[in-house]
């Protein structure tokens, strides 16, 4: 989809609904992608990456998602209705502006910051426009209430993300696996910006990080189909022992979690144990609808990595998290 200034935004409802407009915008966004793609080193970008770029894109594109809103950018004072088209045409990120658009209001934002804007100031400083949300409230969203205004300190990391690779580079050594050409990691979005153009960075989906004073909203971003994603947890058992976090030790986490490498299942079940006091498998297991056996499998990894502690004997092992040690974590990764 073409950027604001094109002047499609205002197309009836009726068409934007269409099968071909919808495979037309699709393949946009696939050829921002291939031209993001170029920025990589000509070495690594030949016919087996741009094939294994298509595959991925296509993966994630089908990959079941929940949106609760419909986002667009400002992007050094211009608008864009697709972040990936700003990263393939603009070459530095000056200033910047995220709004949420026609929010999804029966979907569970329990986990999610219900938000009206994000804007970048410069030197990873940024403000953040947000509403309250109650889940415990018949009423979760407040009628009539303020925008409230928040100064944060902005950063981001590439949930899903396409880094292209040579079919010679890939062959190098079949039996170690792929060589690591990248490591994501928590970052201002100037420096993110100059990592997809540096480097050929693909990014299908991130996680944008706004840390308050006390604590951090986060925006998990669609970057194909242009939404807010709901998070994991949204509708889950709400944690009985809720650990009190500081902003710096959601900056220490969200660290970690950007540039370790783990599963799926071991990743969100890290994100759950660090929001509580201590945990059991049966706890985790229940709260996510997976098995003990899944859930004690995961929190071992997680603690196989030292990012958590485990007392006790079978079946009762208590795990927890220990914030000293992610500080430690996260400190060799600077």
């Amino acid at each position: 989809m073409s950027s604001c200034k094109g002047g499609n935004i205002n197309q009836p409802q009726q068409i934007l609904n269409t099968p071909r407009f919808i495979a037309a915008h699709m393949a946009d966004i696939l050829e921002y992608c291939q031209s993001i793609m170029k920025f990589a080193p000509e070495s690594e970008v030949d016919l087996h990456a741009e094939k294994q770029l298509r595959r991925a894109f296509f993966e994630y594109k089908q990959a079941r998602k929940t949106p609760l809103a419909s986002v667009q950018y400002l992007i050094n004072e211009d608008e864009y209705d697709s972040l990936l088209e700003a990263f393939a045409k603009v070459a530095v990120l000056e200033t910047g502006g995220i709004r949420f658009l026609k929010p999804n209001l029966k979907e569970n934002w329990d986990y999610n910051t219900p938000t009206s804007k994000i804007m970048l100031m410069g030197d990873g400083m940024g403000v953040v426009e947000r509403f309250e949300y109650d889940s415990f409230s018949l009423e979760k969203w407040s009628a009539g209430q303020e925008v409230q205004r928040e100064l944060v300190m902005l950063r981001a990391f590439p949930a899903k993300f396409y880094v292209p690779m040579s079919i010679k580079t890939k062959s190098v050594d079949p039996l170690a696996g792929d060589p690591i050409l990248y490591v994501p990691k928590l970052m201002t979005l100037e420096e993110f910006w100059q990592d997809v153009r540096t480097k050929g960075l693909v990014p299908f989906e991130i996680k944008v990080c706004a840390y308050t004073r006390h604590s951090r909203h986060t925006y998990n971003l669609d970057l194909v189909d242009n939404k807010l994603l709901k998070d994991f947890r949204g509708g889950q058992v709400p944690p009985k022992n809720r650990a009190v976090r500081t902003a710096m030790d959601y900056m220490n986490f969200d660290m970690i979690l950007a540039s370790t490498d783990m599963k799926e299942l071991v990743k969100k079940v890290f994100i759950n144990l660090f929001e509580v006091k201590e945990s059991t498998a049966f706890d985790i297991s229940h709260t996510m609808g997976i098995t003990d056996t899944m859930a004690k499998n995961a929190l071992d990894a997680v603690v196989s990595r030292e990012l958590a502690d485990k007392i006790g004997k079978a079946p009762r092992e208590i795990y927890s998290i220990n914030p000293q040690r992610l500080e430690a974590a996260a400190s060799e990764l600077l």
